[in-house]
């Protein structure tokens, strides 16, 4: 049996006839960086680990004794079905559409999801087979609810789930950004002083689906990611677990859980670029797709800077006034620890962008007609970067008093482009924050009360 050593906690993957739904296979080529520690340690479930007095001695965490509930059908969801079913949990997943419960459950019959890993010089491939369910009942064991779904999906996910969510349950999502917690609060209800809710600042993987219900591939994966909880510190290792169900990607306590929603990504890097684009636009098709992040130009990277700006100047006086640390970097700072020394030309975001091979051929959401192509503003890169994104971040700046003149002005346009109403007049009151993160929309009209 192999050993993980997190801390002074390891777990065990156990072995595939120990867990009825799950059908397994994993090959491994090349050399893992991680050691496998072959010992005699003392077997413990996860509700065993939860009630230990004493955490000091060696542990190993049966992850068959963990139920797993994966919320979403996307990319995301293919791999995190496949790799918890891999590491020993009772795994399921839940997809609210019937016809695609269906798809998944017909594509899983064939063989299962295999999921094959190609980042570095780990090549791994794993099949995972979890039962599928339109029914949001099946997630009534569950110790632990991953959602992987779009943001715009986590409140009705919420809902849905919510009369079968036990006592204790962890239940958050990756990446939460755009008010995931605040949302989860609104969904839950009295529901929320019963469980745990995690977030973190990313997603661990780069992956697409190759074939739905059957086959997902993941190009990289993250090593290390901060995790924030509700509570700050929970009352059982949801850290340990957490990090023992997922492979490759160990993760950090974090220090709040508006280091999540304040993180710099796409909540300003997606309305920031097409603001610098599209904001003179005439209205004319354009003979080619231009390319969005390679095509950055002076003015867009001032934008993105401003807008990173703002933001930092939100985390401190939000720090200031909660009395924590919030761990936020600026754009650049997260752009240049997630590429490192692949970006060529680290000189400014501007080359960032322009030079970063992550990049390299992406082109601007656009639509085709007979006379060119026009930019598409219905994108999910307004329609959920601004309810579950930039807008969130506004209305926090707003709760401590931080002017946001970059941020204001990409949000006005992208708000007009796509037709919602956010910023009204310099407050948070339009119309589309009632399907948002936006803490207003909760009645929220001070920092502290985003603590619970």
């Amino acid at each position: 049996m192999g050993f993980v050593h997190v801390g002074r906690v390891s777990w065990a993957r156990q072995p595939c006839r120990q867990v009825e739904n799950c059908k397994r296979t994993r090959r491994v080529v090349g050399k893992g960086k991680s050691q496998r520690i072959m010992a005699q340690k003392k077997s413990v479930s996860w509700e065993g680990l939860c009630q230990a007095a004493d955490l000091g001695e060696d542990l190993e965490l049966d992850l068959s004794t963990v139920n797993v509930t994966v919320c979403g059908g996307g990319n995301a969801a293919h791999v995190g079905a496949a790799m918890f079913a891999e590491q020993g949990c009772k795994t399921s997943m839940y997809l609210s559409l019937p016809q695609e419960a269906e798809k998944m459950k017909a594509g899983i019959a064939e063989g299962g999801i295999e999921c094959q890993q190609t980042a570095d010089d780990n090549h791994m491939t794993y099949v995972g087979s979890p039962l599928v369910s339109a029914d949001p009942s099946i997630a009534k064991d569950s110790d632990v609810v991953v959602i992987l779904a779009p943001a715009f999906a986590h409140e009705s996910i919420c809902r849905e789930i919510k009369p079968f969510l036990k006592k204790g349950a962890i239940i958050g999502t990756l990446p939460a950004h755009g008010g995931f917690d605040l949302v989860a609060r609104h969904a839950l209800e009295e529901k929320i002083d019963e469980v745990i809710v995690f977030g973190t600042v990313g997603l661990p993987w780069t992956t697409r689906i190759i074939e739905y219900g059957k086959k997902v591939e993941v190009y990289s994966t993250k090593a290390n990611l901060r995790m924030n909880f509700h509570p700050r510190v929970p009352k059982v290792p949801a850290l340990t677990l957490l990090s023992a169900m997922f492979i490759g990607t160990t993760f950090q306590m974090g220090n709040d859980y508006l280091e999540c929603t304040l993180w710099p990504v796409n909540n300003v890097i997606h309305p920031g670029i097409l603001y610098g684009r599209w904001k003179d636009w005439d209205g004319i098709p354009v003979a080619e797709k231009p390319l969005f992040y390679n095509g950055v130009d002076d003015f867009t990277a001032s934008k993105l800077e401003g807008m990173s700006d703002e933001i930092q100047q939100t985390a401190k006086a939000a720090q200031k006034e909660l009395g924590v640390e919030l761990a936020v970097p600026s754009l650049k700072e997260f752009l240049e620890n997630s590429y490192g020394d692949l970006i060529p030309d680290r000189t400014s975001l501007k080359t960032i962008f322009r030079t970063s091979p992550a990049y390299q051929g992406l082109t601007h959401p656009m639509t085709q007609n007979e006379n060119g192509f026009s930019p598409d503003f219905k994108n999910r890169y307004l329609t959920e970067d601004l309810p579950h994104g930039l807008a969130v971040v506004r209305g926090i700046a707003a709760l401590v008093d931080v002017p946001t003149p970059c941020i204001d002005e990409v949000l006005t346009w992208s708000q007009k482009a796509c037709g919602q109403s956010y910023l009204v007049d310099g407050k948070m009151t339009g119309n589309d924050i009632s399907h948002s993160g936006v803490p207003q929309r909760f009645g929220f009209k001070d920092i502290s009360e985003l603590i619970f």
